[in-house]
Protein backbone atom coordinates (compact mmCIF):
# COMPACT_ATOMS: atom_id res chain seq x y z
CA UNK A 1 0.00 0.00 0.00
CA UNK A 2 1.36 3.32 -1.22
CA UNK A 3 1.53 6.06 1.41
CA UNK A 4 -0.29 9.15 1.03
CA UNK A 5 2.65 12.03 1.14
CA UNK A 6 -0.18 14.42 1.86
CA UNK A 7 -0.68 13.08 5.07
CA UNK A 8 2.42 13.45 6.41
CA UNK A 9 2.97 17.50 5.29
CA UNK A 10 0.58 18.42 8.57
CA UNK A 11 2.70 16.28 11.19
CA UNK A 12 5.91 18.29 9.69
CA UNK A 13 4.23 21.58 9.68
CA UNK A 14 3.93 21.29 13.12
CA UNK A 15 7.10 19.67 14.18
CA UNK A 16 8.55 22.76 12.31
CA UNK A 17 6.13 25.13 14.55
CA UNK A 18 7.24 23.60 17.70
CA UNK A 19 10.86 23.52 16.59
CA UNK A 20 10.59 27.24 15.82
CA UNK A 21 8.92 28.44 19.01
CA UNK A 22 11.48 26.92 20.91
CA UNK A 23 13.79 29.20 19.88
CA UNK A 24 15.17 32.17 22.68
CA UNK A 25 13.50 35.39 22.12
CA UNK A 26 16.09 38.02 21.34
CA UNK A 27 16.06 41.93 22.11
CA UNK A 28 17.58 43.88 19.57
CA UNK A 29 18.87 46.95 21.27
CA UNK A 30 18.63 46.17 24.99
CA UNK A 31 17.16 49.84 27.54
CA UNK A 32 20.65 49.47 29.29
CA UNK A 33 22.39 50.45 25.96
CA UNK A 34 20.89 53.93 25.99
CA UNK A 35 20.14 54.31 29.60
CA UNK A 36 23.12 53.09 31.69
CA UNK A 37 23.90 55.92 33.65
CA UNK A 38 23.66 56.30 37.51
CA UNK A 39 22.06 60.08 37.81
CA UNK A 40 18.34 59.39 39.09
CA UNK A 41 16.81 61.22 36.14
CA UNK A 42 18.85 58.22 33.61
CA UNK A 43 17.64 55.50 36.35
CA UNK A 44 13.70 56.89 36.55
CA UNK A 45 13.74 57.13 32.34
CA UNK A 46 15.22 53.39 32.35
CA UNK A 47 12.52 51.91 34.35
CA UNK A 48 9.40 53.91 32.49
CA UNK A 49 11.47 52.72 29.29
CA UNK A 50 11.94 49.14 30.53
CA UNK A 51 8.19 48.93 31.63
CA UNK A 52 6.98 49.67 28.02
CA UNK A 53 9.19 46.57 26.40
CA UNK A 54 7.69 43.79 25.23
CA UNK A 55 10.42 41.26 26.26
CA UNK A 56 13.18 42.39 28.81
CA UNK A 57 16.56 40.74 28.27
CA UNK A 58 19.39 39.85 30.38
CA UNK A 59 21.19 42.72 30.25
CA UNK A 60 18.00 45.12 31.11
CA UNK A 61 17.39 42.91 34.20
CA UNK A 62 21.21 42.33 35.65
CA UNK A 63 20.98 46.34 35.23
CA UNK A 64 17.45 46.94 37.43
CA UNK A 65 18.63 43.97 39.72
CA UNK A 66 21.96 46.07 40.40
CA UNK A 67 20.04 49.26 40.23
CA UNK A 68 17.38 48.18 43.01
CA UNK A 69 19.87 46.39 45.05
CA UNK A 70 22.43 48.78 45.66
CA UNK A 71 21.08 52.33 44.02
CA UNK A 72 24.05 51.83 41.29
CA UNK A 73 25.37 49.92 38.57
CA UNK A 74 28.96 50.81 37.75
CA UNK A 75 29.33 47.98 35.75
CA UNK A 76 30.40 48.93 32.01
CA UNK A 77 28.93 46.27 30.49
CA UNK A 78 27.32 43.15 30.46
CA UNK A 79 30.08 40.52 31.25
CA UNK A 80 30.85 43.34 34.44
CA UNK A 81 27.35 42.57 35.26
CA UNK A 82 27.13 39.09 34.95
CA UNK A 83 30.87 38.93 36.86
CA UNK A 84 29.49 41.23 39.92
CA UNK A 85 26.31 38.87 40.31
CA UNK A 86 27.84 35.82 39.95
CA UNK A 87 30.78 36.98 42.71
CA UNK A 88 27.34 37.50 45.24
CA UNK A 89 26.22 34.15 44.26
CA UNK A 90 23.05 36.13 42.97
CA UNK A 91 23.69 33.99 39.41
CA UNK A 92 24.41 29.93 39.03
CA UNK A 93 27.66 29.37 38.59
CA UNK A 94 27.17 27.71 35.34
CA UNK A 95 25.23 30.57 33.89
CA UNK A 96 26.15 31.64 30.10
CA UNK A 97 23.47 33.73 28.49
CA UNK A 98 23.94 35.98 26.23
CA UNK A 99 22.78 39.53 27.01
CA UNK A 100 19.97 39.74 24.27
CA UNK A 101 18.61 36.75 25.23
CA UNK A 102 15.30 37.21 27.08
CA UNK A 103 15.55 36.84 30.59
CA UNK A 104 13.85 33.64 32.21
CA UNK A 105 11.99 33.43 35.40
CA UNK A 106 14.31 30.89 36.62
CA UNK A 107 17.13 33.14 36.11
CA UNK A 108 15.29 36.24 37.68
CA UNK A 109 14.39 33.39 40.69
CA UNK A 110 17.71 32.33 41.84
CA UNK A 111 18.65 36.22 42.18
CA UNK A 112 15.56 37.12 44.25
CA UNK A 113 16.10 34.04 46.36
CA UNK A 114 19.40 34.65 46.65
CA UNK A 115 19.34 38.37 47.55
CA UNK A 116 16.19 38.12 50.21
CA UNK A 117 17.86 35.48 52.19
CA UNK A 118 15.15 33.73 51.57
CA UNK A 119 15.41 30.04 53.48
CA UNK A 120 13.58 27.20 51.21
CA UNK A 121 12.53 23.90 51.91
CA UNK A 122 14.35 20.45 51.66
CA UNK A 123 15.51 20.31 48.41
CA UNK A 124 16.91 23.86 48.77
CA UNK A 125 18.68 23.19 52.06
CA UNK A 126 20.33 19.74 50.49
CA UNK A 127 21.13 20.74 47.24
CA UNK A 128 21.03 24.48 46.96
CA UNK A 129 19.66 27.02 44.80
CA UNK A 130 18.57 25.85 41.08
CA UNK A 131 16.41 27.69 38.90
CA UNK A 132 12.89 25.48 39.31
CA UNK A 133 13.12 25.20 43.36
CA UNK A 134 14.01 29.13 43.67
CA UNK A 135 10.89 29.96 41.39
CA UNK A 136 8.79 27.39 43.43
CA UNK A 137 9.81 29.10 47.00
CA UNK A 138 8.80 33.01 44.77
CA UNK A 139 5.47 31.66 44.03
CA UNK A 140 4.95 30.10 47.55
CA UNK A 141 5.87 33.63 48.80
CA UNK A 142 3.85 35.55 46.05
CA UNK A 143 6.87 36.76 44.44
CA UNK A 144 5.98 35.51 41.22
CA UNK A 145 2.67 33.88 39.86
CA UNK A 146 2.78 30.22 38.81
CA UNK A 147 5.00 29.39 35.67
CA UNK A 148 7.61 27.59 34.67
CA UNK A 149 11.33 28.44 34.81
CA UNK A 150 11.63 28.93 31.24
CA UNK A 151 9.36 31.66 30.68
CA UNK A 152 10.34 34.97 30.22
CA UNK A 153 9.07 38.61 31.35
CA UNK A 154 8.23 41.71 29.89
CA UNK A 155 9.99 44.59 31.29
CA UNK A 156 6.51 46.01 32.90
CA UNK A 157 6.25 42.22 34.63
CA UNK A 158 10.03 42.84 35.75
CA UNK A 159 9.56 45.77 37.34
CA UNK A 160 6.33 44.59 39.38
CA UNK A 161 8.24 41.44 40.60
CA UNK A 162 11.31 43.71 41.88
CA UNK A 163 8.32 46.00 43.56
CA UNK A 164 7.16 43.38 45.54
CA UNK A 165 10.16 42.02 46.03
CA UNK A 166 10.44 45.34 47.93
CA UNK A 167 7.09 44.99 49.98
CA UNK A 168 8.07 41.43 50.80
CA UNK A 169 11.40 42.52 52.43
CA UNK A 170 9.71 45.34 54.22
CA UNK A 171 7.31 42.98 56.00
CA UNK A 172 3.60 43.75 56.17
CA UNK A 173 2.38 46.32 58.30
CA UNK A 174 -0.47 44.17 59.49
CA UNK A 175 1.76 42.08 61.12
CA UNK A 176 2.78 45.20 63.70
CA UNK A 177 1.42 45.37 67.67
CA UNK A 178 -1.64 47.84 67.63
CA UNK A 179 -0.31 50.36 69.29
CA UNK A 180 3.11 50.58 67.03
CA UNK A 181 3.05 52.65 63.74
CA UNK A 182 4.31 50.46 60.27
CA UNK A 183 7.90 52.83 59.30
CA UNK A 184 7.87 54.81 55.99
CA UNK A 185 8.06 52.58 52.95
CA UNK A 186 11.61 52.68 52.59
CA UNK A 187 13.76 52.52 48.65
CA UNK A 188 15.61 49.44 49.08
CA UNK A 189 17.75 50.66 45.84
CA UNK A 190 21.02 51.93 47.52
CA UNK A 191 20.65 50.94 50.51
CA UNK A 192 21.90 47.17 50.95
CA UNK A 193 22.11 46.90 54.56
CA UNK A 194 18.17 46.69 54.43
CA UNK A 195 18.51 43.11 52.81
CA UNK A 196 20.40 41.28 55.31
CA UNK A 197 16.77 41.05 57.71
CA UNK A 198 16.54 38.21 59.06
CA UNK A 199 14.85 35.35 56.92
CA UNK A 200 11.69 33.46 57.77
CA UNK A 201 12.75 29.80 57.36
CA UNK A 202 9.87 27.39 55.50
CA UNK A 203 9.22 23.94 57.05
Amino acid sequence: MRSNPQRFWPVVGLLALLMGGCETAVVSHPVVNDLAANDDDTQIEFWHTLATKSICCNDDAFHALLLDLDGTDPNPDYAHRVAALKSRQLLLPGFDKPAHDAVTRGVVAVALYKAGNIHGGLVLTLFGPSERYCLRELQYDNLLPPSSPNQTFSGLELVGVIGRFEDYLRGNPADLPADEMPPPAPNFRGNPQLLKQPAVSKS
